[in-house]
């Protein structure tokens, strides 16, 4: 991509030997200059690789796919019980147990942001929900840093049954991280993945 001004600023003829004019033109020329480096540099749609971080890629992601980083929510629960001099007086009565419920979450980080992208946008496996596309998905998804679309030879490493509205997928450990595997099965029961709701989805290591 060309990273030149095709027809930079100038001063009119008139107005060249003025120095401080001159000088201008220059600073301008060369900050655009910069500016279209920048942007060559930095191409908007194209999230993959290390382009594209931080800020910057929620604003590209937002802006052109209308995807949001979203956070993983749990849930941490808390037991109270009314045991005597166990818990402050009047704050809990006799017998009572009391469980407090806290919704945490934590962001997703670039790299795994980028992977939810190229599941929820990529196009080439169709858009009908199949065991073949959801394999697909999955091993593009363990497979594709930076949100990266390689190759595979097989989905031989995942297995998918389904029973009723129930698919269970068990995953046999391969060359990524295994912390991605429940990871996957996280942001699949928050909603994040584009796959169909009336199933429920239950995901697995299998074990050597």
């Amino acid at each position: 991509m060309k990273k030149t001004l095709i027809a930079p600023a100038y001063a009119y003829q008139q107005f060249t030997d003025d120095s401080n004019i001159v000088a201008f033109f220059d600073a301008f020329n060369q900050m655009a200059t910069e500016t279209l480096t920048w942007l060559a540099e930095h191409p908007f749609p194209l999230y993959i690789g290390s382009y594209l971080t931080g800020g910057f890629l929620d604003y590209c992601a937002y802006c052109l796919y209308g995807q949001f980083r979203y956070k993983i929510s749990y849930v941490q629960l808390q037991q109270y019980g009314g045991a005597l001099n166990d818990q402050d007086i009047n704050r809990i009565a006799i017998d009572e147990i009391i469980v407090q419920k806290n919704y945490l979450g934590t962001t997703i980080n670039d790299d795994l942001f980028k992977r939810i992208l190229t599941w929820n946008l990529y196009k080439g496996d169709g858009l009908s929900f199949t065991i073949p596309w959801l394999k697909r998905r999955i091993m593009r998804f363990l497979t594709g840093n930076e949100g990266q679309v390689w190759r595979f030879n097989s989905c031989q490493n995942v297995d998918v049954k389904v029973k009723g509205r129930i698919v269970a997928i068990t995953i046999t450990p391969g060359d990524w991280d295994s912390s991605l595997i429940s990871v996957l099965d996280r942001i699949i029961n928050n909603g994040i993945l584009n796959i169909p709701p009336i199933y429920n989805y239950a995901i697995s290591e299998r074990q050597s």
